[in-house]
């Protein structure tokens, strides 16, 4: 059986791959002066993955609504595409003194609206 906190590590890579098509890595943010922390973390294990099991994890972003970044996460079986697990994370935008950014910076805007229509199929 799969242990349950490699999850997050696979999710995280997912999160990772989707962030660098659109240049979304942290050191974009940090040249805007801005930090991407994430502060929540949701996972549902659905069925159980073995230890040699190829999974698939899909990665996509919901449309933002307040200046955050909320990732969503499915991990399936590559045999038979079955649902073992659901993720969620979210990550706030903080300037360098660590206080809360409530308006995304337009050059973030613009390369997370880009990431939506792409995992939307836009």
């Amino acid at each position: 059986m799969a242990w349950h906190g490699h999850y997050i590590g696979w999710f995280e890579a997912g999160r990772i791959s989707l962030a660098k098509e659109f240049d979304l890595m942290p050191e974009r943010f940090i040249e805007l002066g801005l930090y991407a922390p994430v502060i929540n973390l949701k996972m549902d294990y659905k069925a159980i993955a073995r230890f040699d099991d190829a999974l698939v994890i899909c990665t996509a972003v919901r449309v933002p609504t307040k200046a955050a970044l909320e990732f969503i996460y499915e991990a399936r079986r590559k045999e038979d595409g079955k649902l073992v697990a659901t993720g969620e994370t979210t990550q706030v935008l903080v300037n360098r003194n660590g206080e809360l950014v409530y308006i995304m910076p337009e050059p973030i805007r613009l390369r997370v609206d880009k990431m939506v229509k792409y995992c939307n199929g836009d």
